[in-house]
């Protein structure tokens, strides 16, 4: 393992200069350091849930709910059968209320409404609470629960996440650990992003899972207080610990460039999923020759490789507007409902 980079007095115009294009984690020591919620977490859990009640709108959050145990994971069961938590829907009052009675426990089990949209749950929250590093239209979410661990995933956009209250350890792996995790399939995951079925990296059995040590060679390592952001680049595996007894918070901000003007870079996953889907019947040869061609084709057609097609014909290689982009995706969609 190693020590995530780390940088203090991170401006908007170096984070997008230095940072995003370096394509590695880093800890901003401090960026949100001057928010009142941080403020609020470091008083203690009561003044930091009386503040964010005066935001409540009420709305339902999504909650999830594990019995205590050594790992503390929101993770699969055993077996791979299922996931280990109890999933509902409850306002936010329910919700502090169960945090606050759990802070008396000596064992308490774990409790977190994850990854809800402040502008829905706590308006006027993001407004009170201005991350200096992105757009206002970069929408942010909440996590706010006790101790607890989220296993190594990976999402598909740039990730700004801000601790606000208690401690965070996080765990990044760059994309090439892939065959080192012990990932679950992507379609059966205990969130929407694809997940390792270890519970904790740092606890992993090596007996069981004796790749993992391989991957923790590789990996980057830091524990971020209130105030504090990391920047996770796009595919990095990473593993989240909420490491405060009875109180964390983490704001975090997902967001993706457009893919063409007016159009969402949105088709990553499912053009994995897809893939895994047309491919997985082939035989080895025919595979491996797709694999050629996905590197040619999607990854390594550009610059020289280029040059023998003028620029104005390069179709597909080369730009893509609004217009094309919307047919191309048309053509597929009627590809699929055949």
């Amino acid at each position: 393992m190693r020590a995530m980079k780390e940088l203090t007095g991170v401006t908007r115009e170096r984070f997008e200069r230095e940072v995003v294009p370096g394509y590695e984690p880093v800890v901003m020591r401090g960026v949100v350091a001057h928010w009142p919620l941080v403020a609020q977490g470091r008083a203690g859990l009561e003044p930091c849930l009386q503040y964010l009640m005066g935001f409540d709108a009420g709305t339902p959050v999504d909650a999830v709910l594990a019995k205590p145990d050594a790992v503390r994971a929101f993770t699969y069961k055993p077996e791979l059968d299922g996931f280990n938590f109890m999933r509902d829907k409850r306002p936010y009052a329910a919700l502090f209320e169960q945090l606050w009675r759990y802070s008396h426990f000596p064992d308490p089990p774990s409790l977190a409404a994850q990854s809800a949209l402040v502008s829905e749950a706590l308006p006027g929250l993001a407004q009170a609470n201005v991350c200096p590093l992105l757009d206002a239209q970069v929408a942010p979410r909440i996590w706010i629960g006790n101790r607890a661990t989220v296993p190594a995933h990976f999402d598909d956009s740039h990730n700004i996440a801000c601790v606000a209250a208690g401690k965070r350890r996080f765990t990044l792996l760059p994309p090439q650990c892939a065959p080192l995790l012990y990932l679950g399939p992507p379609d059966h995951a205990p969130t929407p992003a694809p997940m390792s079925v270890v519970p904790d990296l740092h606890r992993a059995d090596a007996v069981k899972f004796p790749r993992v040590s391989e991957a923790l060679a590789q990996a980057h390592v830091a524990e971020l207080e209130p105030g504090d952001a990391i920047y996770i680049p796009p595919l990095w595996f990473h593993q989240v610990e909420a490491l405060a007894p009875h109180l964390n918070i983490l704001v975090n901000y997902w967001w993706r460039p457009e893919a063409a003007p007016g159009r969402p870079d949105d088709l990553h996953p499912a053009a994995m999923r897809l893939a895994m889907l047309a491919l997985r019947h082939l035989p080895d040869g025919e595979r491996e020759g797709w694999r050629a061609l996905f590197g040619h084709y999607v990854f390594g057609a550009r610059g020289e490789q280029l040059a023998h097609i003028p620029e104005g014909q390069r179709h597909l290689f080369g730009d893509v507007d609004a217009a094309r982009d919307a047919q191309i995706r048309d053509d597929l969609a009627t590809q699929l409902k055949r």
